[in-house]
């Protein structure tokens, strides 16, 4: 069991180095952007509910489905999810390349939210990319461990979900809007 721990660790600290230590691949630029999205426009002050529901919901939810009921997820949920989470980065990432054509739109309430939408779809392509990884290291044995992972990848999925919901919406308004013209 000490290996177990020492290689957890020692692996941890790698992966931080790697995330944090290069700045070719550090993305916290993005998920801080992602915070100024949440930004009520008519106080201009990040709004606490959006930070509610698109983060703490999501952890609660996860820990009372992980930790409460126990639903721990397994090898085989574990390769589905990691082929989902694969599928969503592709299909953002090819509609954030269509979204970038509309940014340069005379209108500038059209302009920040494609902006704001394009923000939302590189995190969502990001907790993707974290849970994807995280799912891969479900074939660990322990139990509690795997309960932590669990946790953290029910919490990711539900805040891409959250993310998609608001993407589909801004969409679907930036849709609606050009069909007035």
């Amino acid at each position: 069991m000490p290996n177990k721990i020492m290689l957890t660790t020692i692996a941890i600290i790698i992966t931080g180095v790697m995330l944090l230590g290069n700045r070719k691949v550090r993305v916290l630029q993005v998920l801080m952007k992602q915070i100024h999205v949440f930004r009520n426009a008519k106080k201009n002050k990040i709004s606490v509910w959006d930070i509610i529901c698109f983060v703490v919901f999501p952890i609660i939810l996860a820990a009372i489905i992980s930790l409460g009921f126990g639903c721990v997820i397994d090898k085989n949920l574990a390769g589905v999810l990691t082929t989902v989470f694969a599928f969503v980065f592709t299909v953002l990432f090819g509609f954030a390349a269509i979204l970038v054509g509309k940014m340069d739109s005379s209108n500038a309430i059209e302009r920040k939210v494609v902006g704001e939408t394009f923000v939302s779809i590189m995190t969502s392509n990001i907790l993707s990319l974290l849970s994807a990884v995280l799912s891969i290291t479900i074939i660990m044995e322990d139990g509690a461990a795997n309960k932590v992972i669990s946790m953290c990848i029910y919490s990711l999925s539900f805040m891409i979900i959250m993310l998609l919901l608001m993407i589909s919406k801004r969409t679907f308004v930036i849709y609606c809007n050009n069909q007035k013209d």
